[in-house]
C-alpha cells in the first residue's frame, strides 16, 4: 500500500524512506538538458524559480525538506557545508575562511572546494556530492556567498543601499570542486556516470570560439508594455501566452537588449597518449564550459577535469523534434586544472625538506656527471648525448626585446640523432618524453604536414570551418619527440622551417588567417638512406633532408654502430644483466656493482628539473660575454687558411643556450666562464663528426648549411678545367657514340691522381658525383652532350666543343 501524503502533495522523510531512493531509475533525469551554473539544479538559488523537468523539492510540517527521489535533505545539507567552511583546518588555520578572505581582497569569485577534504570531514556528504550534483552544487553555492556576505562584505556596508550592492556581489561567487577521489579515464565513462559528478583527466585538442547563450529571457507586451523575465527550460524559451496585466494573448515579444546571457564554449578533450591501451586509437569527449570557466585553457594543455556528465538527445532532422535513440554525452564543466598549474603548486608548496635536498643536489661539485647519468641509466655509455638532451630538457632563459623592435628569441635547444640502427636512438626520445612536463611523441612516417602543424575540420555541433592543433602546437612550452625523422614527407619537412626558428605557425586556410604558437623544442631521431651510416659522405648526403632545417638544430649527434671488441664484451654484459634482473633492488644492486651509486631517481630528477625551469633564469656575466666572443672568433678563425666556414651566427645563439641550460642545472643566477667552456666543447663533440668534411678532414659548416662543403665546390671547378681540356684534345673519341660514363671518370681519376703525385688510385671511381655535376653543369652550356641514364650518361661532344 502505498504511503498517504498530506493535503499538499508534500512527503515527510519518513514516507519517503519506506518508498525508497529510486531517483537513479528514473529515465527523466538523465533527459535534463545541460544549463550553466545559475540554473544547474533543481531550483535557481539566485532567482527563487524552480525546474519543472527537475526533482521536486517536498517540505513537510516539521518543517524538514527534502528532494523528490533524493535523500537530499536541504536545510541538513546547508548546516553541514556552512560547518565545513568554518572548522575545517588545514596546517593550523581555518582553510576555507581564509581562502574566502583572500578571495574579498583580490576580486576572483571561484572558491575551489578541495573533494579530499570534503571526504576526510564528511563522508556522507561527499557521496551526496558525486551522486546528486546538480542538486547539491547549487546548494553549495548558497551558502558560500552567505557566509561571505556576512563575514566579510556586511563589515564595509554603511547604508542599506551598500548592503544590497554587497549582497548582489556575493551571489558572484561560486564553487569549484577539484581532486576528487576517483579519477577516471576517457574510455572508461559509461551510463551509469551520467548525472554524477566526475573527474577526468586527458588533453584538450580543440577549442571554440565563445558563444553567448541565454539565461533569462525577457518578453514585452506590444499593448501595455508589461514585461516578464521566463528562465530557460531545457534548452528552449517558453514564451507566455498571454498578458499578466491587459490579459490579450500572444502579444509578447522578445527584447533581447534586456535578456541575460553568459559566455559558453565548446572544448574537445582526448585522452594521454600514455593511457591508450596497445592497438586502440584515442578517445576523446566534449566538454561544455560556461562563466569563468571558458576560454582557460588551451590546445595542448593536459588537464583534470571536473564536471557532470551529461547525456543530450539528438533531432533526427532541424525540423522535426522526433529524437534519435543515440544521446550525445558531454561534460558540464564544473571546474579544472591544469598539469602544468599543478606542478608548479608542487614547486611552490613543497616542504622545506624536499626543497633543502633539492638545494643540496644543486650545490653538490658533481651534479653535472650525476645528472648525466641519471638520465636514461639503462643505455649504456653515449655520454655526450646525454650531456645534449639533458641541456635541452632543462632549456635556456626566454627573452623578449619587443620594445627594441626585434621580438622574441628562441631558448628551446633542438637536438638531432643520426647514426646506425640499434643504437638506442628511439629509446633516448622515449626517456626524455617521458621526463618533459609537456610534449607529444610521434613518428615522422606517420605525421603530415597538418598533423604536425594544424589542419581545418568542420565543427561537428555548429558546422563552423575551424582548426584542429597538431603536434607541434599541442607540444607548446614542451618537447616535440619526432623519431624516423628522415622518413617524413616533403611538405612536413617545409613546414618545419618556420617552426623550428620563429617558434610559430602562420596558417592561411578556408578563409582562417591566424598565427599560432608553436614554442616547443625538437628531439628528432633519423636513420641514414643505406641504413649504415657512410663516413666518406655527409651528413646531408646520408639523410633524406634539406640543409635548411638541419642547420636549425643547435647539436647534432652522429651515433654510430663501431667494433671495438672490449666494448661490444662490456655492452653485452651490460644488456644481459638488464634482462636477468628481477626486481628494483636488482637494478639498485647492479648500480652499485658498476659504480654508478649517485644516480638519483626519476621523480627526483623531474622534480629537479621542474623547480630549475620554474625558478631559476641565469644571465650572462661580463666575464661570460666576453668567453662566447672569443671562442666564436677561434671557431670562425679556424676556416680562415682554407676559406671555409666553420661557424656561423646561429652556433653563437646556440652556445648561448646551452651556457644558459648548464647554469640552470646547478641553479645558478649567473652564466659563468665554465659554463660557456662546457658549451663550447659540447658544440664541437656535436659538430666534429656532423659537420666534417670528408673530402679535406675539416669542419665546414657550409655542409649543414647549403649541403655543400667548400672542397666539393673547388673540387667541382677544378673538374670542370680538367674535362674541358681532355675532350678537346681527344676531340674524335667523343663524335659518334660517344664515351661510357664509367671509362670517363677513370681517365678523370688517372689524371688527378697524376697531377697529385699519387702512385695508386685506390677508387677509380671515387668522385663520381662531383664529375656528373660538372658534367651537367658542362651540358647547360652546350659543352657537351649527355644522351642516355641521367645518372649514367655517355659523354658526347656539344656544339661549343666543335667550333
Amino acid at each position: 500500500m502505498p504511503p498517504k501524503n498530506n493535503q499538499s502533495g508534500f512527503m515527510s522523510v519518513e514516507q519517503r524512506s519506506e518508498i525508497g531512493d529510486f531517483s537513479r531509475h528514473t529515465p527523466a533525469r538523465s533527459l535534463v538538458q545541460p544549463r550553466n551554473r545559475s540554473i544547474l539544479a533543481t531550483a535557481s538559488r539566485r532567482t527563487g524559480t524552480q525546474s519543472q523537468h527537475s526533482p521536486t523539492r517536498m517540505t513537510v510540517e516539521t518543517h524538514e525538506a527534502v528532494y523528490w527521489g533524493t535523500n537530499i535533505d536541504e536545510r541538513a545539507i546547508e548546516k553541514q557545508f556552512d560547518r565545513f567552511l568554518k572548522e575545517f583546518r588545514s596546517g593550523g588555520m581555518e582553510y576555507y575562511m581564509s581562502q574566502l578572505n583572500q578571495l574579498n581582497e583580490t576580486d576572483q569569485f571561484i572558491l575551489n572546494i578541495d573533494g579530499r577534504h570534503l571526504l576526510e570531514f564528511n563522508n556522507h556528504l561527499y557521496q551526496q556530492l558525486i551522486h546528486y550534483p546538480a542538486e547539491i552544487i547549487p546548494i553549495f553555492d548558497t551558502v558560500v556567498q552567505k557566509v561571505f556576505y556576512d563575514d566579510f562584505l556586511s563589515l564595509k556596508a554603511r547604508n542599506e543601499q551598500e548592503r544590497e550592492e554587497f549582497r548582489l556581489y556575493a551571489q558572484r561567487l561560486l564553487i569549484g570542486i577539484i581532486n576528487l577521489e576517483r579519477n577516471v579515464q576517457v574510455r572508461e565513462l559509461n551510463p551509469k556516470d551520467i548525472n554524477k559528478l566526475i573527474s577526468v583527466t586527458g588533453i584538450v585538442i580543440r577549442c571554440s570560439e565563445l558563444y553567448p547563450d541565454m539565461k533569462q529571457a525577457t518578453f514585452k507586451c506590444t499593448k501595455c508594455g508589461h514585461q516578464v523575465g521566463v528562465n530557460i527550460e531545457r534548452g528552449r524559451v517558453e514564451e507566455p501566452i498571454s498578458c499578466q496585466r491587459c490579459r490579450d494573448k500572444n502579444s509578447y515579444e522578445l527584447i533581447h537588449n534586456l535578456c541575460q546571457f553568459t559566455d559558453k564554449q565548446y572544448v574537445k578533450l582526448q585522452e594521454q597518449p600514455e593511457n591508450v591501451p596497445e592497438g586502440y586509437t584515442p578517445q576523446t569527449v566534449n566538454l561544455v564550459p560556461y562563466d569563468y570557466n571558458v576560454d582557460d585553457v588551451k590546445p595542448g594543455d593536459r588537464i583534470i577535469v571536473v564536471g557532470v556528465y551529461r547525456a543530450a538527445p539528438i533531432r533526427q532532422t532541424k525540423n522535426r523534434r522526433v529524437l534519435k535513440s543515440i544521446y550525445n554525452t558531454f561534460i558540464d564543466v564544473i571546474s579544472y586544472q591544469k598539469e602544468t598549474k599543478i606542478e608548479q603548486e608542487k614547486t611552490k608548496n613543497i616542504t622545506e625538506e624536499q626543497k633543502q635536498k633539492l638545494m643540496y643536489l644543486s650545490q653538490q661539485p658533481n651534479i653535472y656527471d650525476i645528472l648525466v647519468k641519471s638520465i636514461a641509466p639503462s643505455i649504456w655509455e653515449m655520454d655526450d648525448v646525454k650531456k645534449g638532451v639533458l641541456c635541452q630538457l632543462f632549456g635556456g632563459t626566454n627573452k623578449e626585446f619587443s620594445q627594441a623592435g626585434k621580438g622574441r628569441f628562441r631558448a628551446d635547444i633542438n637536438v638531432l640523432l643520426v647514426g646506425d640502427p640499434s643504437t638506442s636512438k628511439s629509446q633516448i626520445l622515449q626517456c626524455v618524453h617521458q621526463l618533459s612536463s609537456r610534449g607529444i611523441y610521434t613518428s615522422g612516417k606517420g605525421s603530415s604536414a597538418v598533423g604536425l602543424t594544424v589542419y581545418v575540420s568542420r565543427d561537428p555541433e555548429t558546422r563552423e570551418i575551424i582548426l584542429e592543433s597538431g603536434a607541434l602546437v599541442l607540444s607548446d612550452m614542451g618537447i616535440c619527440c619526432i623519431d624516423e625523422f628522415d622518413k617524413m614527407d616533403d611538405n612536413a619537412k617545409t613546414i618545419l622551417h618556420e617552426a623550428m626558428e620563429q617558434q610559430t605557425i602562420s596558417v592561411a586556410k578556408a578563409g582562417i588567417v591566424s598565427q599560432l604558437n608553436a614554442r616547443t623544442a625538437v628531439l628528432a631521431a633519423a636513420n641514414p638512406l643505406k641504413s649504415r651510416y657512410d663516413v666518406k659522405q655527409s651528413v646531408v648526403q646520408n639523410i633524406n633532408m634539406p640543409p635548411t632545417i638541419l642547420s636549425r638544430f643547435d647539436l647534432i649527434y652522429l651515433v654510430l654502430d663501431e667494433f671495438n671488441e672490449k666494448r661490444d664484451e662490456m655492452l653485452a654484459y651490460h644488456i644481459l644483466n638488464m634482462y636477468s634482473l628481477k626486481d628494483k633492488q636488482d637494478y639498485l644492486n647492479q648500480i652499485e656493482e658498476e659504480g654508478n651509486t649517485d644516480i638519483i631517481d626519476r621523480e627526483t630528477l623531474y622534480s629537479y628539473i621542474c623547480y630549475a625551469k620554474q625558478n631559476i633564469f641565469p644571465r650572462l656575466t661580463e666575464d661570460a660575454q666576453n668567453e662566447l666572443i672569443a671562442a666564436y672568433v677561434k671557431m670562425r678563425s679556424a676556416g680562415n687558411s682554407s676559406n671555409t666556414i666553420t661557424a656561423t651566427p646561429r652556433q653563437l645563439e646556440s652556445l648561448i643556450r646551452l651556457s644558459e641550460a648548464l647554469a640552470k642545472m646547478q641553479f645558478n643566477q649567473r652564466v659563468e666562464n665554465y659554463h660557456v667552456q662546457e658549451a663550447v666543447k659540447l658544440m664541437e663533440t656535436a659538430m666534429k663528426k656532423a659537420a666534417l668534411d670528408p673530402i679535406t678532414g675539416k669542419i665546414d659548416m657550409d655542409l649543414l648549411a647549403t649541403g655543400r662543403s667548400n672542397a666539393s665546390r673547388e673540387l667541382v671547378s677544378k673538374l670542370i678545367v680538367e674535362i674541358t681540356n681532355l675532350i678537346k684534345a681527344n676531340l674524335s673519341d667523343y663524335r659518334g657514340q660517344g664515351v661510357r660514363f664509367f671509362d670517363f671518370v677513370e681517365q678523370i681519376n688517372t689524371i688527378i691522381a697524376a697531377q697529385t703525385n699519387e702512385q695508386t688510385i685506390i677508387d677509380k671511381r671515387q668522385y663520381q658525383k662531383e664529375i656528373l655535376e660538372a658534367l651537367h653543369l658542362l651540358e647547360e652550356q652546350g659543352f657537351v652532350q649527355l644522351p642516355g641514364d641521367r645518372n649514367k650518361p655517355k659523354i658526347k661532344a656539344g656544339i661549343k666543343a666543335l667550333q
